[in-house]
C-alpha cells in the first residue's frame, strides 16, 4: 500500500512539471530606404515556393553542412510560405508606383504579370548569418511568358536569438523587394 501511494505521488508530481514556453514570431515589413520606383506593369506575386525542410510551422535553423536544428519551443505565427508571400508583397507595394502591385488574394485585373518567387534557402546557419537564396521570375499577363527572371542570393545578421532570426529574415525580405523593384 505504501510503495502504491509513492508511486502515485511521484507521478502527480512528475504530472505537475510544466513544458518549456512556446514563443511565436513573424515576419515584418521593412520600410523602402529608396521611396518607390515607378512601374510599367501591374504585378501580382502569384506564388513563393519554399522547401519543405523550412515549410514547417518550427524555426528552422542550419547547424552544420549537413545538419538542421527544428525548434520545439520557437515557432512561426503563421506558415511561413504565406508569411513570406504576404511580407514580401507589401514591401514590394511599398517601393512601387501606387496601384502597380496587387496583393496576393485580391482579384488581378486582365493583364496583370506573375511574380513567382522560389526559394532555395533561407535560414541562419550555425554562426547566425541569415541566408535567403533563390530565384524569381515576371510572367507576362497575357502570354504567360518569362519577361524577366534573376537570381539571388541575400545575407543579414548575425541572429542570435529567435527574434534577432526573425528580423535578419524580414531585413532580407526587404532586400529582396529592392532588387525586384529596381529590375521592374
Amino acid at each position: 500500500m505504501r510503495l502504491c501511494l509513492t508511486s502515485i505521488t511521484l507521478l502527480l508530481l512528475a504530472a505537475c512539471g510544466s513544458s518549456p514556453q512556446t514563443h511565436f514570431y513573424t515576419l515584418t515589413t521593412v520600410p523602402s530606404a529608396t521611396g518607390r520606383r515607378s512601374a510599367s506593369i501591374a504585378i501580382q506575386l502569384s506564388a513563393v515556393h519554399v522547401p519543405p525542410l523550412l515549410d514547417r510551422r518550427q524555426m528552422v535553423s542550419m547547424s552544420g553542412p549537413n545538419s538542421v536544428q527544428i525548434s520545439e519551443t520557437n515557432r512561426w505565427s503563421a506558415p511561413l510560405d504565406e508569411m513570406v508571400r504576404n511580407v514580401l508583397a507589401q514591401n514590394l507595394a511599398a517601393r512601387l508606383s501606387p496601384n502597380r502591385v496587387i496583393l496576393p488574394q485580391a482579384p488581378a485585373p486582365p493583364g496583370t504579370a506573375s511574380l513567382v518567387v522560389t526559394i532555395a534557402k533561407f535560414a541562419p546557419n550555425a554562426s547566425g548569418t541569415v541566408t535567403l537564396q533563390g530565384s524569381w521570375t515576371v510572367l507576362s499577363g497575357d502570354s504567360g511568358a518569362s519577361i524577366a527572371h534573376r537570381n539571388f542570393n541575400l545575407t543579414a545578421g548575425p541572429a542570435t536569438t529567435a527574434d534577432s532570426a526573425a528580423a535578419a529574415m524580414s531585413e532580407v525580405l526587404g532586400r529582396l523587394a529592392n532588387q525586384i523593384a529596381s529590375a521592374l
